[in-house]
């Protein structure tokens, strides 16, 4: 189910929450949900985007298990053979053409839909995988038809690019963080760090939790 209810985080300093909400004020982060066709007949390409404010960056996607990270396609995912990587850096519009499914591809990212070298983006960096040994989470990104993605453990993981990647800044206010293809819905609950442009307080770690296309109001972590 859509929420079309905007969010209000209250960031902290080094002191508490609510002594930097005072002096920052209240700053905007919604998770925004997307459905498009894909070229494939039955399934749904759903662009998963964080929308924040000009001069913010985002910098990583994680969970852990204090904040789990949860990706729930029931129907199964699409990932394209021709796709090499977990990640929009093997992705290359110059063989859609010819093999159109590759469009369709379940990708992780931090802004980009290709790879960083052919992006137009100067200054973008492809995003870098870390998970726990003993409990990965790539095959979401990498093998066909899967169902779930849990980061979840003590070790935790993530995908991030550093601070200074350009790729981190919003375009038209937003960050794309994934695509998914599947036949049927997409839930789960993201957890975002984001480098706010003010010199005020340097880091700050949203979750969102979501149903659905639309947007979705987070909350601020620690």
């Amino acid at each position: 189910m859509a929420c079309l209810t905007a969010l209000t985080c209250k960031v902290s300093a080094q002191t508490s929450l609510d002594d930097m909400s005072k002096k920052a004020g209240d700053v905007p982060y919604v998770l925004e949900i997307v459905a498009e066709a894909a070229h494939q007949a039955g399934l749904t390409r759903y662009l998963v985007s964080v929308r924040l404010p000009a001069g913010d960056r985002v910098s990583s996607i994680y969970g852990t298990n204090v904040h789990p990270m949860t990706l729930r396609a029931p129907g199964g995912v699409f990932n394209s053979p021709y796709n090499g990587s977990w990640s929009a850096s093997g992705m290359n519009p110059k063989f859609f053409e010819i093999m159109p499914d590759m469009g369709d591809d379940t990708f992780a990212t931090v802004g980009i839909t290709t790879g960083a070298k052919i992006s137009g983006v100067e200054g973008a960096e492809d995003p870098t995988m870390v998970q726990d040994p003993g409990a990965p989470w790539d095959a979401f990104f990498t093998e066909d038809g899967e169902t779930d993605l849990a980061i979840d453990t003590h070790t935790g993981g993530a995908w991030f690019v550093l601070r200074t990647a350009a790729n981190g800044e919003p375009v038209d206010g937003k960050v794309l963080l994934m695509q998914v293809t599947t036949a049927g819905t997409l839930s789960g609950a993201i957890n975002v760090q984001i480098f706010p442009g003010s010199e005020d307080y340097d880091q700050l770690r949203c979750r969102f939790e979501f149903d659905g296309t639309g947007e979705f109001p987070g909350a601020i972590v620690e």
